[in-house]
């Protein structure tokens, strides 16, 4: 860039400009990273069913869709993700809200869930009957504002006697600006 004579000493830039140029260089770093920071939101608050029943829930960005905390007994954490918008084959569309109960943070692995319990992990629909789908075994980590669910689930409209069907969820949460109930 510069002609330079043999021997001479190399031309030192000036603090503004070396802070410029370094500049420019994380916030070219930057505008690397963004279609993965972008890509990954696109990837959380979305859950996915297959099986006996299949769809998409998105959950929204608002603050009072997302709460976690200590259970009233304080011998464990809940989770409630609610007004999550999407269609369900065989079960309706609308909103439907996710509650899941959990002993610990980190990850629960439930080998044998009680369908009947009101301790388990479910979604539910707003509808008329209320659809519910009910933990039969699988996974569900939390970690406070993000988690994750990997769950088979059994079919059960409220008011009847029957749990049916095979239907998988898997899925992710990430409510930074969620209601912490702790």
């Amino acid at each position: 860039m510069f002609a330079q004579k043999k021997g001479a000493r190399a031309p030192r830039l000036s603090k503004v400009v070396t802070a410029a140029l370094v500049g420019t260089s994380l916030l070219s770093g930057a505008f690397l990273l963004a279609p993965s920071v972008a890509e990954a939101k696109t990837t959380s608050n979305i859950f996915t069913l297959t099986g006996a029943h299949s769809g998409t829930l998105k959950l929204t960005s608002s603050s009072l869709n997302c709460q976690w905390g200590k259970t009233y007994s304080g011998k464990g954490y809940l989770v409630t993700l609610s007004h999550m918008k999407g269609t369900i084959s065989g079960a309706g569309s609308g909103e439907w809200t996710l509650t899941a109960y959990v002993p610990k943070k980190g990850s629960t692995h439930v080998a044998s869930a009680n369908v009947h319990s009101l301790t388990d992990t479910s979604i539910q629909s707003n509808a008329e009957p209320i659809i519910s789908f009910y933990e039969t075994s699988g996974t569900v980590t939390f970690q406070g504002s993000t988690g994750s669910v990997d769950l088979t689930l059994a079919y059960h409209p409220i008011g009847s006697s029957t749990y049916s069907g095979t239907t998988t969820m898997t899925g992710s949460w990430n409510c930074p600006n969620g209601l912490d109930l702790s």
